[in-house]
């Protein structure tokens, strides 16, 4: 995996034929290996997302990014999984997070490990090979999103993949260097890989492209975890200032501090070079997660995503 990247795509920001054009684009490339589908609230659904590109695809691995497996029944649950691992030739990816942690964080969290156990349970409990193809169905390959080292820890023994979301490359790397001991433990014949959602911003103007990338570190500080995060990688100070500016509607400029986790209408050598940045760190699967206003237009969304894929062959 060490020379592949990942692509996340947000679905309301793109029609239905543009999630389907874009999946024929990734699977055309050999440098894209992953195509995620982040499930959220305001967005189509995830699983029916990755049905639908799976379907006009042959290589390239689709699934969740991330799915909440609370609000999904685990017999149910299995039974789409074999039914999609069938038609796709094992091609389904399944991420899953816990979403909001809620008050009791902990028992949140040992509640989606014992769903996603018991999913994976009456999946073997089913599963079955295809006749036509005589392909053995697998359960999907997991990935687990964490953005603190407990949680971490705790996903090593159920997941294929960790995903970080959001974070610099020095905070993936103090992430997985805190489990290096940890993943050995695991066994030398099993590789948990790492995986990153690196978020770019892009618009025909830079200034709303700027207003894009500000506007989302101002979101996500607002959630306790990731406000964490951005005060171990130094840049809490700027979001009081972002947030501030925002709401006098003053022009922002972005501070070169957010460039190390975030860039704004980047052009190939400058999103290369971040990239770049994250494989050093030790991130497997770099994903691409493209941003724009909901309201552009597909030509200039389809002049980026083929920038993306020339830049990922520098």
């Amino acid at each position: 995996m060490n020379d592949k990247f990942g692509l996340a795509l947000r679905s309301e920001l793109y029609s239905p034929k543009e999630i389907i054009d874009f999946a024929r684009l990734a699977d055309g490339s050999d440098e894209i290996s992953h195509l995620f589908f982040p499930d959220i609230p305001v967005g189509s659904e995830s699983i029916e997302l990755s049905v639908a590109s799976l379907a006009v695809t042959e290589r390239v691995r689709i699934g969740s990014g991330v799915l909440r497996l609370s609000e999904h029944d685990p017999k149910i649950l299995a039974r789409r999984l074999e039914t999609i691992q069938n038609i796709s030739e094992n091609r389904f990816v399944l991420g899953v997070g816990v979403g909001s942690p809620g008050p009791r964080p902990r028992e949140t969290i040992e509640t989606m490990f014992a769903q996603l156990e018991d999913t994976k349970k009456r999946f073997r409990s089913s599963g079955s090979s295809s006749s036509e193809h005589k392909v053995e169905i697998k359960f999907p390959e997991v990935f687990i999103a964490t953005l603190r080292t407990g949680m971490a820890r705790r996903s090593l023994s159920q997941a294929d993949g960790l995903l970080l979301n959001f974070c610099s490359p020095q905070y993936a790397q103090r992430l997985i260097s805190n489990l290096d001991g940890k993943v050995a433990e695991e066994g030398s014949s099993r590789k948990v890989s790492f995986a990153c959602y690196v978020k770019i911003f892009f618009a025909k103007e830079q200034q709303t492209a700027d207003r894009l990338l500000i506007e989302e570190f101002v979101k996500y500080d607002n959630i306790s975890q990731y406000h964490k995060m951005f005060e171990e990688d130094g840049v809490a100070p700027f979001m009081r200032t972002s947030r501030e500016l925002l709401t006098m509607n003053q022009s922002l400029e972005v501070p070169s501090e957010l460039k190390e986790i975030s860039l704004s209408n980047p052009g190939k050598e400058e999103l290369f070079g971040m990239i770049q940045r994250f494989r050093t760190a030790g991130i497997d699967l770099p994903c691409v997660y493209p941003y724009f206003t909901p309201n552009e237009i597909g030509e200039y969304k389809m002049e980026v995503m083929k920038m993306i894929l020339e830049s990922l062959r520098s």
